[in-house]
């Protein structure tokens, strides 16, 4: 009897452990599933924003030999620096933005020119303010990308340094530690330093790599930290105590930036208060008192 217990409360442990089992497999495919439909989703929205890309960049390669020989705001080696500190999204060239600031400002004439000749209140301003608009709206749009991509890669940099100085401190060498920072990071900083590691890998001379980045980016600390890189290289100084160096003054560099605005935060608020607030109470003060004359029908200087 006692034996025959035994076997069902072995056969019972046994169905708990199959059935955990059996639910922690359920659950891992059923978030690969989701997952799968997830990036299903994320892929067909981005088809269908590249097909219609397609279909402008159709259009505005007609309009490229027009557009370059038209320098105004678009100056060649102007856009292709925006283009490179952008990531080149889209795969765009400097061709391409060319293109497409003629074909914005044509397709701003077209929207507007009905209402144009219907002869509507502000025709003429807002046709001519649509044709400035859509010749600019590809310019500002490049300008808008390389921007935020260069604040994402100076908001990723503290982590991209507190990470290297653990791995190299733990016995990593430069390139292991890089190549691990891209396997577990994702973003531009990433993306960045996963180019710099694949020229390295093809030959080219760290130093040059080095420079290359500095090119691609706008972040005068990373700017600061890739001279130290360099100058660490050249002279043979430990690379992770460069690191930590750089990561103690990034945050010290912080601290004062958040000191300073802080200082210039007063007189903006004195600024705003002068030319909003003040004028806005002279404006009440005044209807007030216009108001009171209007109704009471006395004079409003009258003290009696």
């Amino acid at each position: 009897m006692t034996g025959l217990i035994y076997l069902v409360t072995l056969g019972c442990f046994v169905c708990v452990i199959v059935l955990a089992s059996s639910y922690v497999s359920y659950r891992k495919q059923e978030e690969e599933i989701r997952n799968h439909l997830e990036q299903d989703k994320v892929a067909q929205v981005k088809k269908k924003s590249l097909d219609q890309l397609s279909f402008i960049l159709k259009w505005s390669d007609k309009f490229a030999p027009i557009g370059e020989k038209i320098h105004l705001l678009s100056e060649p080696l102007e856009l292709e620096d925006h283009l490179i500190k952008a990531g080149y999204p889209y795969n765009l060239s400097v061709r391409d933005i060319q293109g497409l600031k003629v074909f914005g400002a044509l397709s701003g004439l077209a929207i507007f020119f009905p209402y144009y000749l219907m002869g509507l209140p502000l025709g003429a301003f807002l046709f001519v303010t649509f044709f400035i608009g859509g010749y600019l709206a590809p310019i500002l749009w490049i300008r808008y990308l390389a921007k935020k991509r260069q604040a994402e890669i100076r908001y990723e940099l503290p982590d991209f340094l507190d990470m290297m100085s653990i791995t190299l401190q733990a016995g990593m060498g430069l390139d292991e530690a890089l190549k691990y920072y891209v396997q577990t990071s994702r973003g531009p900083l990433s993306e960045e330093i996963d180019r710099l590691n694949q020229e390295i890998s093809f030959g080219v001379q760290r130093e040059t790599a080095y420079r290359a980045l500095l090119k691609r980016t706008s972040s005068p600390e990373l700017e600061g930290l890739i001279q130290s890189l360099i100058q660490a290289h050249n002279l043979g100084t430990p690379i992770s105590e460069t690191f930590a160096q750089q990561a103690e003054e990034m945050r010290r560099m912080r601290s004062e930036q958040a000191k300073e605005a802080a200082g210039k935060a007063g007189p903006q608020i004195t600024v705003v208060s002068s030319i909003v607030i003040a004028p806005s109470i002279l404006v009440v003060i005044i209807g007030v008192m216009i108001l009171q004359f209007v109704v009471g029908g006395s004079n409003m200087f009258d003290v009696n």
